[in-house]
């Protein structure tokens, strides 16, 4: 009986103490969500444009991230994500690219560099795309940023 109590009272002060720590991170919108990305990829070399992109990314609560691309030369993205600092945020994935007869071209790796705008609206991101032959071998790298904003934010919990 001893021990039941102070198991209870040791739950309810730990859950006391984390109580504003909660409240206050649920008042920060944060990047969970889907947003409309806009994706510039450059030379990073030149800077010059090498192509742009539209694209739906998903980033989810436990770290997962998903895209789609508005284009049939590349597949979805897989990926995970994770909070940096502050309002920044990195992020990781892959895809697949094909070439106009839909055969293999490339798997591409993105490392980015997120950071959320001040009203948890937008975001803006700037990173690399690597692709890799079949054999695994880097064949390019590109620049890329991002313009982003917010279509969904996950539902608040009860």
């Amino acid at each position: 009986m001893t021990k039941t109590i102070f198991k209870i009272c040791a739950i309810s002060a730990l859950a006391l103490t984390l109580s504003p720590m909660l409240l206050s991170a649920e008042d920060k919108p944060g990047l969970e969500g889907v947003w409309d990305v806009s994706v510039t990829v450059t030379n990073c070399q030149t800077g010059a444009l090498i192509r742009t992109v539209r694209s739906i990314q998903m980033f989810d609560h436990h770290g997962a991230f998903t895209e789609t691309a508005n284009t049939f030369l590349r597949g979805s993205s897989l990926g995970s994500w994770a909070h940096a600092h502050d309002q920044n945020f990195d992020a990781t994935y892959w895809f697949f690219r094909y070439k106009p007869d839909g055969t293999f071209a490339s798997f591409a790796k993105s490392l980015d560099s997120i950071e959320l705008g001040q009203d948890g609206s937008t975001f803006t991101a700037s990173g690399t795309i690597q692709d890799f032959d079949a054999t695994g071998a880097s064949i390019s790298i590109g620049c890329f940023t991002h313009a982003a904003t917010r279509l969904t934010a996950p539902p608040k919990e009860d």
